[in-house]
């Protein structure tokens, strides 16, 4: 909008310009006219010397009309200039600070809703443990663990929609960026390296690793050398 509002007072100028070049070229054909006026011997040599004086005049007037009205001109074409660069800049400025606000803004809300599902994973822990504590024999604990199970399941779900998961587990390879390994053990089903068993889940919030997972590592026993002599 303002970039237009300019460039319409900027075309106003130039037609102004235009417009005293239009008189001066009137003006200097009218005293061409006048000086034949004079040669012809028409009218008596005061009246053309009057009238050729007076042309020439407002020929000077309107050529140092023309002259002011061309430097301001100028003078409004650097301006113009100077104003679309700061409002290019000031806008560039504004849509990065834009940027940047909105940017900590999410950064923030990750941080504050990271810190919450936090605070919330002992929760995952206590179902876990209960579930591995839980020993059904009759149909009243049969209810009780389906209603266990459909609490739990309801819990997860909600967890899961706010962007909580749990890092890898069971039959993964060891990775030391999510996994805490504080036993390691032989083992014929497993291969080298990888988790055969979770003691705690680990879990992350989209790129934050909120805990890792403690977990226990298989490896393989090396091979017996052949010592048989050829």
């Amino acid at each position: 909008m303002l970039q237009e509002e300019v460039e319409e007072e900027v075309g106003e100028s130039e037609n102004e310009t235009e417009s005293d070049t239009e008189v001066m070229s009137m003006t200097s054909s009218l005293i061409e006219r006048a000086q034949e006026v004079a040669s012809s011997g028409v009218v008596d040599e005061d009246f053309q010397q009057a009238f050729v004086e007076e042309l020439q005049q407002e020929l000077d007037s309107l050529r140092t009309r023309a002259e002011s009205a061309e430097k301001s001109a100028t003078a409004f074409e650097d301006t113009l200039k100077n104003t679309k660069d700061q409002f290019v800049r000031l806008t560039a400025d504004f849509e990065n600070f834009r940027k940047r606000s909105q940017a900590e803004q999410d950064a923030l809300k990750s941080s504050v809703k990271g810190d919450a599902l936090l605070e919330l994973l002992p929760l995952v822990d206590n179902f876990e443990l209960a579930k591995q504590q839980l020993k059904v024999e009759t149909e009243g604990e049969q209810k009780i663990a389906d209603a266990y199970q459909g609490l739990y399941k309801q819990m997860v779900e909600l967890f899961r929609g706010l962007g909580l998961e749990a890092v890898p587990g069971v039959g993964f390879p060891f990775d030391p960026e999510v996994h805490e390994a504080i036993m390691r053990e032989h083992s014929d089903e497993f291969d080298e390296g990888v988790v055969m068993e979770e003691f705690r889940k680990g879990f992350q919030f989209k790129e934050r690793l909120l805990r890792p997972a403690m977990v226990k590592v298989a490896y393989k026993e090396d091979a017996p050398a052949n010592s048989d002599e050829e």
